[in-house]
């Protein structure tokens, strides 16, 4: 039986000395986790109790067992350039009740300086060790259903829509055999850190609302990580229109989404109540002011059979993961039709 996502990050990857280093918090609603097991590749190499954590215990009042969640390790390691396959496994006792996972390479470890002020557009936090982690994250997270749903060989041209300052972009640049890379996005700043110091990709400033300049058909893959989560429904309506004209018949479309399992937390457990109308867009997001026109950046969260719905009248809704993109939005995973 598989094992299901936890709430969680990974705070940190990094390996030195010869040495891998691994931390960061993994909890669920429903059951209190005592100890984790670490593997790599399939392999158990560490076991230990969960720590406390004040901060998470304040983070999350509604959830009593939230102050113990936290896990480190530190294990040798001495073969950096491979993409290794990390699973945290949060247990209770001997049972296993659910999983982190994400990958890492010393070889793909992100070399860029992310500025400060652009890194917190994109994480709401600026923690260089935080923000490499979850390129390593929402890397696997995108590039497994690629792989799954497709060959990269197949793929002439990719867009990440909503690249921001570029650190999902900079992975499928280095990690993939993709030989036309694109990022796009509203953040002009952004835009042009991405072309002074990202090598290799192609990027543009695009409008708040399309259409963009790309031509019909233009794209074989386009990435979309957590843009929706803060688009209204009816700028979703009209950003979804648009991405089904540039991208090719039979072509990938992979998007985040708030789901239920991002909305518990954001709601206090109260999802019933936040999503009776199967769509919540009414909170402002202030991350971007200044940035996107007054009013158009929000928090958006949303019911899986909206996402479905909606969603599949523009394109064939080929997978649904729950919290498939960084442990907590959901991953939608579609394709153009090819008629």
């Amino acid at each position: 039986m598989a094992i299901p996502n936890a709430r969680g990050y990974f705070n940190l990857i990094d390996s030195e000395n010869d040495r891998l280093v691994i931390s960061g918090w993994i909890l669920t609603p429903q059951q209190e986790l005592d100890s984790f097991k670490a593997l790599i590749d399939g392999e158990l190499i560490h076991k230990s109790p969960l720590e406390k954590s004040d901060q998470l215990a304040e983070a999350f009042p509604f959830l009593p067992h939230a102050s113990r969640a936290v896990f480190y390790l530190s294990v040798p390691y001495k073969n950096p350039d491979s993409l290794l396959d990390i699973r945290i496994i949060g247990c209770s006792g001997d049972k296993e009740i659910a999983k982190l996972d994400t990958w890492y390479s010393q070889h793909l470890k992100p070399r860029l300086e992310f500025p400060s002020t652009l890194k917190w557009r994109v994480a709401n936090n600026t923690n260089n060790a935080f923000f490499n982690a979850s390129c390593f994250t929402s890397f696997r997270n995108y590039y497994e259903q690629v792989q799954r749903n497709t060959s990269a060989a197949l793929i002439n041209r990719m867009l990440d829509w909503g690249c921001g300052c570029g650190r999902l972009t900079t992975m499928f640049l280095r990690g993939t055999p993709i030989p036309a890379i694109y990022g796009c996005d509203i953040d002009h700043e952004s835009i042009a850190w991405c072309n002074k110091n990202i090598r290799g990709g192609y990027f543009d400033v695009i409008p708040p609302l399309p259409p963009t300049r790309y031509a019909d058909g233009l794209f074989d893959l386009v990435i979309s990580n957590s843009v929706f989560t803060h688009l209204a429904r009816d700028v979703q309506l009209k950003w979804l229109e648009e991405m089904r004209r540039i991208i090719a018949p039979g072509g990938l479309f992979l998007a985040s989404v708030h789901g239920e399992f991002a909305a518990f937390f954001n709601f206090n457990g109260k999802i019933g109540d936040a999503l009776r109308d199967d769509i919540n867009d009414e909170a402002l997001d202030t991350n971007l002011d200044g940035v996107a026109p007054k009013g158009y950046y929000r928090g958006t969260f949303q019911k899986r059979a909206y996402t479905e719905r909606v969603f599949g009248q523009f394109f064939e809704i080929v997978d649904y993961v729950e919290a498939g993109s960084l442990n907590v939005q959901d991953l939608v995973v579609m394709r153009k039709p090819v008629t």
